[in-house]
């Protein structure tokens, strides 16, 4: 009687103890004296040598490591980094430099559009970003309608400065350029939680489209011409400045190259050469 007791009590006690172990894999040890912790490709084997009021205590566990889970973990970890395409539009005026003497463009009439994606890299848990993307960008330098002056493209495709006819109102006389831009920018937050931000770095402008538009009224008539194939770089590199403000920020850019090839002609005994002026812009960028 008194064995088949002590038998029960004895299985009562390995099936808690089961029980246990199965709800729980969270093994508590106070104090150990000694903790070994082995780990290679495949498993991981913990050691431990004495604890709390037993030091002949000794446990041992070996655990397979699961690649697969390990993998997952570091891939969402580099999730974490913030990476995101982002819209960009901007719109500004020319104010170029370097013009012949006696020239000029009329800023505010001489605008320029941009607009296109930009890819955005945030490490994770810093204030800096960087990106890169794709924008469409057109640019028009006009000349003041004060003395009503105009280009033309001589035969040479050389890009000159004349008048209008005396007796033509409503003239317009411009320079438009159409470029593919790729910026390259780095920029700053003021904070972590600041909305606040500047934006450094190269624009590489691939110009695939130059004309000049000129535009008059003779009388009753309205005339618009417009003319190709003088001779403007393919090529050229903006450095670009934004600072920013929640979503709406000032931008500058200015291009050390100039907007035209360096090219000259002779009309009637005079030398003439494309203007070397060089572009700069500044507006809104949001």
């Amino acid at each position: 009687m008194k064995t088949k007791m002590v038998l029960m009590a004895l299985a009562s006690t390995m099936t808690t103890a089961a029980m246990a172990t199965e709800m729980n894999d969270t093994i508590t040890f106070s104090n150990p004296r000694k903790v070994t912790v082995m780990t290679n490709d495949s498993v991981q084997k913990i050691k431990i040598a004495g604890k709390q009021d037993d030091e002949n205590f000794r446990y041992e566990s070996t655990v397979s490591i699961d690649k697969e889970k390990t993998s997952t973990k570091f891939i969402k970890k580099v999730a974490e980094d913030d990476d995101k395409w982002v819209v960009d539009f901007g719109f500004g005026w020319n104010a170029p430099t370097n013009m012949p003497s006696g020239h000029g463009f009329a800023v505010f009439r001489s605008q320029e559009i941009f607009v296109g994606l930009r890819y955005c890299y945030t490490p994770k848990g810093k204030t800096q970003t960087y990106s890169t993307g794709l924008w469409c960008n057109w640019r028009t330098y006009e000349l003041p309608h004060a003395g009503k002056g105009m280009m033309y493209k001589t035969d040479n495709d050389v890009v000159a400065f004349g008048n209008f006819n005396d007796k033509y109102s409503d003239t317009e006389s411009h320079i438009r350029i159409f470029s593919l831009s790729v910026p390259f920018l780095f920029t700053q937050k003021f904070g972590k939680k600041s909305k606040s931000s500047f934006s450094i770095g190269p624009v590489v402008n691939f110009n695939l489209r130059g004309r000049i538009n000129n535009e008059y009224t003779d009388g009753d008539t309205d005339v618009e011409t417009s003319t190709k194939g003088f001779d403007y770089q393919v090529v050229t590199v903006d450095f670009m400045g934004i600072l920013k403000s929640g979503g709406i920020g000032v931008y500058f850019k200015y291009s050390p190259m100039s907007v035209l090839k360096k090219k000259e002609t002779t009309v009637n005994g005079t030398v003439i050469e494309n203007p070397q002026f060089k572009a700069l812009s500044f507006g809104l960028f949001f």
